[in-house]
């Protein structure tokens, strides 16, 4: 195709190796502390096969993606659905792709800062908690790129405890509470995998971060590669889940994930819950690093400003509207809608895009011919 794409400086570059933490440090987040009981719910003994089901998915849609991509010299999201709608509709759907974004983040805030009080610090007023989170986003952004992808990396190397923390209640498994196996509907099982949705958000980043990769052509790699882990992940939550807690406890636990971690007892902490909660910041800190980074870099694609001066308004808007919430229902509404619509943002329309991408090559060929 022959539209350009964005002017990426040599400085804020990155190789292929870098897009592997990027998006797996974005899927995996406040969401998978709870995703076992909504997969649960769904899908009961079968929840496991349902994270994989969604896992295929994800690949799927990674190869989608990359071809919509590939058309495209050095494209981004916004370049691509500028060629494909025109100026004026592509600016609203950017407009509502941003808002979309920043949605996602406040959901990821508002979780975490749940957790929080509810396991630590149940007087801490939200307020104080999410000011702490925007403001280490704001200062880790204002380095540039770089430091936002830096972020990923060394908070990807931090977040490793979580799997030997697994090793308590795996050997609390009762192998019973598995079977029989494939007891879920055909129905069941994808209604299971749809509720993955919230907890693998964030591949949509790849529209974005393709034009900073210097070597393209390794970037399928890293893209399947980090989207094989955060499925392992999942799973192995969602696995270890099914067999520790019995059925009507895991749909009673609101954070499976963190309820497992109660029976961990080091001789220097009794409470290794509290260090978990502590310690998960690293899972979500830089969820939202990366997506406040990806709404003020599509404010200055989309209207033509500053990063900077976009980056200071959008965490001032974070911030008021984290703080309007102050129910656990309305937190849950809110991480409902956003992951209803995550599914549609990242399960569907990049398939429709493949589609009108395809037609627009075929006429553009078809014209040459002739």
């Amino acid at each position: 195709m022959h539209t350009s794409g964005p002017n990426i400086k040599p400085n804020a570059q990155i190789t292929a190796f870098y897009l592997f933490f990027v998006i797996h440090t974005l899927q995996i987040g406040a969401g998978l502390m709870g995703v076992p009981q909504i997969i649960y719910k769904e899908a009961k003994n079968s929840a496991w096969i349902s994270v994989l089901i969604a896992g295929v998915f994800l690949h799927v849609t990674i190869i989608v993606m990359l071809y919509i991509l590939r058309q495209y010299e050095n494209g981004d999201l916004f370049m691509i659905q500028k060629d494909i709608f025109g100026k004026y509709i592509s600016l609203l759907l950017g407009s509502i792709y941003l808002a979309y974004i920043f949605t996602v983040t406040s959901s990821v805030i508002l979780n975490y800062t749940e957790v929080v009080q509810v396991f630590i610090f149940p007087n801490m007023p939200t307020f104080q908690i999410t000011f702490f989170l925007l403001f280490l986003a704001l200062y880790a952004i204002l380095g540039g790129f770089r430091v936002v992808v830096g972020v990923a990396y060394i908070f990807f190397l931090s977040t490793i405890w979580m799997v030997i923390a697994l090793y308590e209640p795996i050997k609390l498994i009762n192998l019973d509470l598995y079977f029989p196996i494939l007891q879920a509907s055909p129905q069941e099982l994808m209604a299971g995998a749809y509720k993955t949705t919230f907890s693998v958000l964030g591949l949509e980043i790849l529209f974005f971060v393709y034009p900073f990769i210097t070597n393209k052509e390794k970037a399928p790699l890293a893209a399947h590669l980090a989207v094989l882990l955060t499925t392992i992940l999942t799973f192995l939550v969602t696995f270890v889940s099914i067999g520790y807690f019995s059925g009507p406890q895991l749909e009673e636990q609101i954070w499976p994930t963190l309820a497992m971690f109660k029976i961990i007892q080091l001789s220097i902490l009794e409470r290794f819950d509290f260090l978990a909660v502590a310690l998960w910041m690293f899972v979500v800190l830089p969820n939202i690093v990366l997506f406040t980074w990806l709404v003020s870099y599509g404010a200055k694609r989309l209207y033509h400003v500053k990063q900077k001066h976009a980056l200071f308004v959008i965490v001032i808007l974070l911030y008021i509207f984290v703080n309007l919430f102050e129910y656990r229902m309305s937190v849950n509404t809110l991480t409902d809608i956003t992951a209803q619509v995550g599914f549609y943002t990242v399960f569907v329309y990049p398939f429709l895009l493949a589609i009108l991408v395809t037609v627009k090559k075929w006429i553009a060929k078809g014209r040459n011919s002739s």
